[in-house]
């Protein structure tokens, strides 16, 4: 997976040099021409220097004129072509409150502002740079949570996924308005999930890792293959996971009635997948916790299996468990599809599609029960490399009755050129070379009313 993103970064800048080599020798822009300070400033501190700036994840800052002007023509083709800013839902189905992209006038400006040499324009037009929260998207959480330790990663080779465990520091359930996973080095966290865990009676912690009674032998979570996260954690069934962090990803936050509930007397799970870098790296992630003020009327959940029975199929053949089965060698268009019943009424706040190198497309359907379905979110063209959280303008309600269905293609060909094993079948499995299928969902249901009086919430 290092190799295929490093690839794609290669060819980025050596496209963009090439490009900005070929229009080195424009003509004097017209007067009609838009220019960086009055035009094209206003749209990049909109809509793109909240990654492009220092200390962000993007490769280059785009806020002062001497920065941007020598990306002008790569920053054309990417705008032309709706890669940046990025954003995968198909814009004909639902309506996003987080939602990014230019409009198509802005896209001219930029196109028209390449073309025509890329004036700097008059200093005085030049709008005041956006101030963004120091480090937290969210602004100063209510309360931060340390990984219990600094992990120190090897300089090169591949590195396991390595799981940290530190109590719930509440006397109480804590309800959060919203969470944010920060890297304490994002060069070296490749992505990461935090989770609210129950351990097994037969774990015990040492030095914020989990080892077994038994034999104080380390409790580790496999990497490849495996199909039950709960036993080979060594945690009980029922976790509930608080956030991710993966490239374009890693604050979430809910409100309007709803919360996430974090339990008191269980674990938060920093599950963690480290990328070396070359040189000697430590990492030590935080966890902002955003407390809801007041008690909220609803609970929300992250999975799927909250909301009742689902049945799997690929490639056209009933699987008898969740698992991913094998994905074959040299298929484009392998084919997974869940659909998952709604036995009581649900509110739909977000969904969120996680696959691996593999994964091609994801697309939620609802079909209520007057047989009428409805495209909740359409992900044609999934990015690895830029997964979002897509939380809906207006929560989405879906009365009891009807289905959700889930249907993903895998692209396991020579077309996908993230494929880093075309040749190969593909298994389950943790690494970014193994394939995955979580279609995430922020959903609440309608019966259980935080806000009733105990005995009163169904």
């Amino acid at each position: 997976m290092k190799r295929a993103v490093t690839t794609v970064v290669v060819v980025f800048f050596v496209g963009a040099l090439s490009l900005v080599t070929a229009g080195a020798s424009a003509a004097a822009p017209a007067a009609d021409t838009p220019t960086f300070t009055k035009d094209v400033a206003p749209i990049l501190y909109e809509h793109c220097v909240v990654c492009h700036r220092p200390g962000e994840v993007a490769p280059m800052t785009l806020i002062r004129y001497e920065d941007v002007r020598p990306w002008s023509r790569a920053i054309k083709a990417k705008v032309e072509s709706r890669e940046m800013p990025p954003w995968h839902a198909d814009p004909r189905f639902g309506e996003f409150r987080n939602a990014r992209g230019l409009t198509g006038e802005q896209v001219a400006t930029i196109v028209a502002w390449s073309d025509g040499g890329a004036p700097r324009g008059t200093a005085a037009d030049l709008p005041v740079v956006p101030a963004f929260p120091d480090g937290w998207a969210g602004g100063e959480p209510t309360y931060i949570i340390e990984m219990p330790v600094e992990f120190e990663l090897p300089t090169q080779g591949e590195i396991d996924y390595h799981n940290f465990y530190t109590p719930v520091p509440f006397p109480e359930d804590v309800f959060l308005k919203g969470i944010e996973m920060r890297p304490g080095n994002r060069a070296a966290v490749h992505h990461a999930g935090a989770y609210n865990v129950e351990l097994s009676a037969h774990t015990h912690l040492k030095d914020g890792l989990l080892y077994w009674d038994a034999d104080d032998q380390l409790v580790e979570l496999g990497t490849v293959r495996q199909t039950s996260r709960e036993t080979l954690a060594g945690v009980t069934p029922g976790s509930e996971k608080l956030i991710s962090y993966v490239p374009g990803r890693g604050y979430e936050e809910y409100g309007r009635g709803a919360a996430k509930r974090l339990s008191a007397g269980k674990m938060i799970h920093f599950h963690m997948h480290y990328q070396p870098t070359g040189r000697p790296e430590r990492d030590r992630t935080l966890l902002g916790l955003y407390e809801y003020e007041g008690r909220p009327t609803h609970e929300v959940v992250n999975s799927l299996s909250a909301v009742g029975p689902s049945t799997y199929i690929a490639a056209g053949s009933e699987l008898q468990s969740l698992t991913l089965p094998v994905i074959p060698p040299m298929v484009e268009d392998w084919e997974l599809i869940g659909i998952t019943a709604v036995p009581n009424a649900i509110t739909i706040h977000g969904l969120s599609p996680h696959l691996h190198l593999r994964g091609k497309s994801m697309t939620y359907v609802v079909t209520y029960p007057d047989g009428r379905s409805e495209t909740l979110l359409s992900v044609p063209n999934y990015d690895f490399n830029w997964q979002h959280y897509y939380d809906f303008a207006e929560p989405k309600r879906v009365p009891a009755g009807s289905t959700i269905m889930v249907r993903t293609l895998f692209d396991n060909s020579l077309k996908n050129r993230y494929n880093p094993a075309p040749d190969k079948e593909v298994y389950w499995g943790e690494q970014s070379w193994d394939e995955m299928y979580a279609p995430q969902i922020r959903v609440t249901l309608d019966r259980y009313d935080l806000s009733k009086p105990p005995g009163k919430t169904q």
